[in-house]
């Protein structure tokens, strides 16, 4: 790059648009060439008016960025074109000239993702995978503390195998759905699983709830037919708005691990289920919860430790916030050379609060989770309050102030103009793509893998725990009565 006592070369691009016109300039006051290289990325995005133009301007009116960029490389193609005779001749006689380099990489690349697919497909297609639908007693005691415990037999980092058992069987580690499904204002609570796995989940939840009721349901998921002539859907996903080292407001900040009595419990699925129960004949909500051990991810040859790197996350954050109530009032904007910059640590309430529960989360089971939420409807009883409970399902536990927040994102959610869906021909493909993967109850495998984020038993727990006799809505069907032993002196 020129600086004021090197000018630089004005080449073959020089007084074109690809020097100053385009590329060249800033926008607002992001410019800043210490922070952002000139040939980075970043740069091009942040100072350039291209970058404003086609990352921030049209993707504000709904406009593809992938499109915008698209459009770009090919109109910048044809200019070379004109200004270049022969150049596309030129350029086939140059990639066939040095397809020996290139070719073999990219078809080894290529063979390899369809390879782990393939193999990865097939071992979890062998898999027989049952829904079980859990039947509730009036009454429940027991804090979601309970089902923290229950979650803890869940946490399963076997199953993968070695390097070869991974890449050549395919064999990934076992993963489960905790769903609430509402049909039409009839609320179920269920869990899919391997059926390999049922004894697992049924031994870990009736050692802690012995009232409850496990029966083996039909997949309501594979049942539904999707028609558009009938029917309309929204979907979505929910994802943290901040590092996933900072949690959702769990059922201890609602004091429920204390054992209130039944008549000062606060609940936040009391929100939950009385939602689900308010829906009208002809409507569905479907919101599953995937989660499996936080363990090996991101490569088959050299997979990182992801429950290592949350906790790393993790006390980098807190590591953050003891900094910042460190400041000097009024050094704020001093070197950090400065011995005063610095002084004896002064947190506010937020920040004491945000370091007490992130460090209680060290001492939890991380998890992987994706959440997933789809509202689906007749046409003649759509409704979009309706669908926006479902787009804000996790309100009642958001934090967004100083820990986080489970924010509606992806799905149908970046559809704000017409433009951007012609005839309706991408909601249609959306739909079923997302039912399709919520059938597979699929997140982190192929063919549908998402975003997902790392959540402890805890905060797991205070998302899909069992309601007590306190949450009384009238679509959640209960077990008229507790089971109890026989008495001791019955005859034989």
């Amino acid at each position: 790059m020129a600086d004021d006592a090197h000018e630089a070369p004005s080449g073959v691009f020089g007084g074109t648009i690809f020097e100053d016109g385009l590329f060249g300039g800033s926008h607002g006051d992001h410019a800043d060439h210490e922070q952002y290289p000139v040939t980075s990325f970043d740069y091009l995005v942040h100072n350039t008016w291209f970058g404003w133009f086609i990352f921030e301007w049209l993707a504000e009116w709904g406009v593809s960025r992938a499109l915008s960029l698209w459009v770009t490389f090919i109109g910048l193609l044809l200019i070379l074109a004109f200004e270049i005779p022969g150049l596309s001749l030129f350029t086939l006689e140059w990639l066939a000239g040095t397809a020996p380099l290139w070719l073999p990489i990219v078809l080894i690349l290529a063979s390899w993702s369809v390879w782990v697919w393939y193999v990865q497909g097939l071992f979890i297609s062998g898999r027989d995978p049952v829904v079980l639908d859990i039947k509730i007693p009036r009454d429940i005691t027991k804090s979601p503390r309970a089902m923290e415990v229950a979650l803890a037999s869940l946490y399963n980092t076997s199953g993968e195998g070695a390097f070869l058992h991974r890449i050549w069987h395919g064999q990934v580690r076992v993963w489960y759905s905790f769903e609430y499904a509402s049909f039409g204002g009839e609320v179920h609570m269920f869990i899919w699983c391997w059926k390999s796995h049922r004894h697992v989940v049924e031994a870990a939840l009736y050692a802690q709830f012995p009232e409850i009721e496990i029966h083996q349901a039909e997949d309501y998921a594979s049942k539904f037919k999707f028609d558009p002539s009938k029917h309309r859907a929204f979907v979505n996903e929910h994802l943290y708005t901040k590092s996933d080292a900072f949690p959702l407001k769990t059922y201890v900040e609602f004091e429920l691990d204390k054992d209130p009595k039944e008549e000062f419990k606060v609940d936040p699925i009391a929100q939950i289920f009385e939602y689900l129960s308010s829906l009208n004949k002809g409507e569905q909500v479907w919101v599953q919860i995937i989660f499996r051990a936080s363990a090996k991810q991101d490569s088959l040859f050299n997979p990182k430790a992801g429950d290592k790197l949350w906790m790393e996350r993790v006390k980098k954050e807190i590591q953050k916030i003891r900094k910042e109530a460190s400041l000097t009032p009024g050094k704020e904007d001093a070197p950090e050379t400065d011995d005063r910059k610095y002084g004896f640590p002064r947190p506010t309430w937020s920040q004491t609060e945000q370091m007490r529960i992130m460090e209680r989360q060290l001492g939890k089971i991380p998890f992987d989770v994706a959440v997933r939420g789809l509202y689906i409807a007749e046409n003649a009883v759509y409704n979009g309050a309706t669908l926006n409970g479902m787009r804000w399902f996790w309100k009642s536990i958001n934090n967004p102030g100083y820990l986080n927040e489970l924010r509606p994102t992806r799905g149908h959610n970046p559809f704000d103009y017409p433009w951007q869906d012609f005839m309706g021909i991408r909601d249609t493909i959306l739909i079923r793509r997302y039912i399709d993967a919520y059938r597979r109850r699929c997140a982190f495998f192929a063919p549908w893998t998402v975003p997902y984020k790392v959540m402890t038993n805890e905060v797991i727990a205070t998302m899909f725990h069992f309601p007590s006799a306190g949450i009384m809505v009238p679509g959640l069907e209960r077990i008229p009565a507790t089971k109890a032993e026989p008495p001791a002196n019955l005859p034989k």
